[in-house]
């Protein structure tokens, strides 16, 4: 599914009307019949139900017009509360039209919030078409009473396009905003709907068609990453381990031994065909024989990669399809050298995690170091600190634009971005997308080392680093929900989503 900016979902209203010559008033009817056959998909007959619709004086509020005019043509008793002062023409006329047949519209000021109270209590539905898109900031005065009325009434909510009080092109919330059970979404999904805060006032996301064509639909890339357009590495029949790549997987210290066991267990169960783990010689025994080959390599005497380790680290990168480099490592000095040592020397395809990504911190040049079609098949796998370290900006900063700072990030240096969080994106390429599996469970400790593991597996199996990239954040995500099929969400811990690996891949 397509997903979109508020400026680009206008530039495609514009073009429709203006290029196109699909009158305004036409679009904003297909909006308003198809939100009516959003509520009687919800509620069955909708005869005699008491509806309450919120509108505003710009097209959003016109569509609620056209809303209301239907359900009174359907046996709705229908009240319309007006708020706002001069109207698009759009709204305007059908305003005018609802009057004229009889519709009740209730024009709204400070002294009226009251009585809008008594008439929710006597229960029906809501209908918000009061803010559209064009909608930034802090919602005060009269619509702030408003929403807050609506919230406390406790009637379900169906927004046309965004609940009022949301940003659509970035998820912000800055005051009161409606909470919707629905949320009616025309044409193309809005960015913000799926950033939080408003994904959390959104309720369920229903996309409708209002005619606009989808030939005018933007150049840039952008959708919902889901199981219909997650690409796995094919496999041949007559394969085997050398066929499906060898990954290494450069992790782990004294202190997150773990970490390097989760990524390269995790590899293996992706499909690699064989892991070799090098780990800091003084944990080697806490590695017990598996799967994986494991290896010690020189280490500090803080138990962790340094001057000493580079040598061995170099040697190993010879024979290997995919480096998976940085989980559980030391953010010390000489671990970052290490770090950096490897990458200016690795050329191949790479998945660089947590201290392998803080080793970059004022020396971003090192990314230069590959040529451009090498980088193209590296995926570096961030959260919000971590990117916000590399580029100067806090945490809160590259919440705040998740899509802008992943996008810049990877066209500034040709590289894939997973920006782990809710959702997780992945930028590059010239194409983002927004992930759709997953669950709160998985905000556990070492399940970001689950996923390098899988993207690394995937990259092993041949996958282009964007494929690895999006499959490998689906498929991490899916796996996440299959565990909780079995164990619940609350107890979920990262070694559950290895487990899952296979049902979910097979």
């Amino acid at each position: 599914m397509r997903v979109v900016t508020c400026d680009e979902m206008r530039a495609m209203d514009s073009e429709a009307i203006h290029t196109i010559g699909i009158p305004s008033l036409v679009l904003m009817e297909n909006a308003g019949t198809a939100i009516v056959r959003v509520l009687e998909d919800e509620y069955s007959s909708l005869t005699d139900r008491r509806v309450h619709v919120l509108a505003g004086s710009g097209n959003n509020g016109g569509d609620g017009f056209v809303v209301a005019r239907h359900l009174l043509n359907r046996g709705c008793r229908v009240r319309v509360y007006f708020v706002g002062g001069r109207l698009s023409s759009e709204c305007q006329h059908n305003y005018e039209v609802f009057e004229r047949l009889g519709g009740e519209v209730y024009r709204m000021d400070s002294q009226s919030v009251p009585k809008l109270r008594f008439s929710l209590s006597l229960g029906g539905i809501v209908v918000d078409a009061l803010l559209g898109t064009g909608f930034r900031g802090q919602l005060t005065g009269l619509a702030a009473d408003i929403v807050e009325t609506v919230n406390a009434s406790g009637l379900p909510v169906t927004a046309v396009d965004v609940p009022t009080g949301c940003s659509a092109d970035t998820g912000a919330v800055e005051g009161p905003a409606i909470r919707a059970v629905k949320t009616v979404v025309l044409g193309c999904l809005k960015q913000g709907l799926l950033l939080y805060p408003a994904a959390e006032y959104v309720g369920v996301r229903k996309v409708v068609d209002i005619g606009i064509p989808r030939s005018l639909e933007p150049d840039s890339r952008k959708y919902l990453l889901t199981a219909e357009n997650t690409s796995l590495p094919s496999r041949a029949a007559h394969g085997h381990k050398g066929t499906f790549g060898h990954a290494l997987v450069v992790a782990g210290s004294r202190r997150y031994a773990g970490a390097a066991a989760l990524a390269s267990q995790a590899c293996l169960r992706s499909g690699a065909g064989v892991v070799t783990l090098a780990v800091p010689e003084s944990i080697y025994g806490r590695f017990p024989p598996s799967e994986v080959i494991t290896v010690p390599v020189p280490d500090t005497s803080l138990g962790a990669f340094g001057s000493v380790s580079q040598d061995a680290l170099v040697s190993m990168l010879s024979g290997k399809d995919v480096l998976i480099l940085g989980c559980g490592l030391s953010g010390e000095g000489e671990t970052a050298a290490c770090v950096r040592t490897l990458l200016e020397t690795w050329k191949g395809p790479l998945v660089l995690d947590a201290d392998g990504i803080n080793a970059l911190q004022g020396q971003l040049d090192v990314l230069e170091f590959a040529a451009e079609d090498v980088r193209q098949q590296w995926v570096l796998t961030p959260h919000p600190g971590e990117l916000g370290r590399l580029v100067g900006r806090s945490a809160v900063d590259i919440d705040r634009q998740r899509v802008e700072e992943a996008a810049a990030f990877s066209e500034r240096f040709g590289v894939n971005v997973v920006l782990k969080g809710v959702p997780t994106i992945v930028a590059g390429q010239q194409q983002l997308c927004f992930n759709t599996s997953g669950n709160h469970g998985m905000a556990s400790a070492g399940t970001g080392d689950v996923l390098s593991g899988i993207i690394g597996g995937l990259l092993c199996q041949g996958a282009s680093g964007w494929d690895a990239a999006a499959a490998g954040v689906f498929v991490h995500g899916s796996a996440g929900d299959e565990a909780v099929e079995h164990g619940g969400c609350r107890g979920l811990v990262a070694g559950d989503i290895i487990n899952a690996l296979p049902a979910v891949l097979d």
